[in-house]
């Protein structure tokens, strides 16, 4: 079983690729990477931070690896730059029979990323449309599929709305991440081609980023293993809410991501 990760990569700090390579690779699932930007830190919480883009080099990469001959069981995308970027991602996965989790990371909160422009929630809309998994938070949801419910408390017709409208651009199954429920606390609402089910969980009330890469990054790599889907984002919730809240006991400063190793501890229990 090899993948392709396709993500930045910030060198100090955790978030995209150093979490997505060691979260796969404990789950034994051999991965390459191609990186899509190369950042001092992750973007939030840091000033003054270098960004150098890998729009060229991800082509170069591309070519090698199809010298090389090179086949993925699995192509796994995140953080992608520009809506150039994007078109590359959609050229991997034209050419490729692989298992495709596409992570369309646009925003959060409520809004969009510094980087991110209308142009490329465009462009990811229709890379979307390419993936059998997608994994989109509550805002990315709403960018998706232009149904805008706000910041308030979400319902089960309102959850319904958004993955029905997710499911019609063609994604077999899929995750909305961090909805805010009417019944209190939070949930991730997955489905499959036959239904749909809500994993609850309790709002720790402080998020980390590089949490969402960890829940994805779960999520992929049993899939890759053959895992049940339903039993896979059981997993990935119940691994990333308490890598969340074992950061926050630590006392860990939010900028510099999720803690990894409880999270892989927690792993290590629960599946290995």
């Amino acid at each position: 079983m090899a993948v392709l990760a396709i993500h930045d990569l910030s060198c100090y700090s955790k978030s995209s690729l150093t979490v997505v390579v060691p979260v796969l690779e404990s789950l034994f699932v051999e991965t390459a990477v191609l990186p899509t930007a190369i950042l001092s830190t992750q973007t939030d919480g840091f000033d003054d931070i270098y960004v150098e883009d890998k729009s060229r080099a991800m082509a170069g990469i591309l070519s090698r690896f199809a010298s090389l001959g090179l086949h993925f069981d699995g192509i796994y995308s995140g953080f992608l730059g520009s809506a150039e970027q994007i078109g590359i991602v959609s050229g991997v996965i034209a050419s490729s029979d692989a298992l495709v989790l596409v992570d369309p990371v646009l925003g959060d909160n409520g809004e969009l990323y510094q980087t991110v422009t209308e142009e490329m929630v465009m462009a990811m809309t229709r890379l979307v449309r390419k993936a059998g998994m997608i994994t989109p938070n509550i805002t990315e949801s709403m960018l998706l599929t232009g149904i805008d419910d706000g910041l308030g408390r979400f319902g089960q017709r309102a959850i319904r709305e958004q993955i029905d409208v997710l499911r019609s651009f063609g994604p077999q199954r899929g995750v909305i991440t961090g909805i805010p429920l009417e019944a209190g606390g939070l949930g991730n609402a997955a489905w499959d081609g036959r239904e749909i089910r809500l994993f609850q969980y309790e709002d720790q009330g402080v998020s980390y980023p590089g949490s969402g890469d960890l829940f994805a990054s779960v999520l992929f790599g049993l899939a890759a293993r053959g895992e049940s889907f339903f039993g896979s984002v059981g997993h990935a919730t119940a691994v990333s809410t308490y890598a969340v809240a074992e950061s926050k006991r630590e006392g860990r400063e939010r900028r510099l991501g999720i803690s990894l190793a409880p999270a892989l501890r927690e792993m290590r229990r629960r599946m290995l």
